[in-house]
């Protein structure tokens, strides 16, 4: 009796291990995937910013990564303030793409800066 459920055990625990190298893999559809960055707000994104300029100045991010983190979340803000301004050319304000583009930069500037500022005053 005891050999059958030291066998029955054994076995069970073999299973669990096994099993699953053999189940068929499941395919992640990336592109209906969410995560936070899909619903990040324009606030969101320079405090962020604002965060990361503060950690790499006090020496707590290295150079590389906040160079690559940096870049990623500035390319959130520029697409999102893209959006916000196609939002505004179909409602009929009219600019050029080139036009847009510095505006989106000059913001982006002017965002960073009274962040830098506001935390300089806390």
């Amino acid at each position: 009796m005891e050999y059958a459920v030291s066998a029955l055990l054994i076995g069970l625990c073999l299973y669990l291990v096994v099993q699953p190298f053999f189940a068929s893999r499941k395919e992640w559809e990336v592109d209906t995937l969410k995560d936070d960055l899909d619903t990040m707000t324009l606030e969101q994104v320079y405090a962020t910013l604002n965060e990361l300029d503060m950690e790499y100045n006090m020496g707590k991010l290295p150079g590389n990564e906040y160079e690559s983190l940096k870049a990623q979340y500035e390319k959130i803000a520029v697409s999102l303030l893209k959006e916000e301004a196609f939002l505004e050319v179909e409602q009929g304000d009219r600019k050029t793409r080139s036009e847009m583009e510095a505006t989106y930069d000059r913001e982006i500037t002017r965002e960073l800066e009274e962040l830098k500022l506001q935390r300089k005053g806390e």
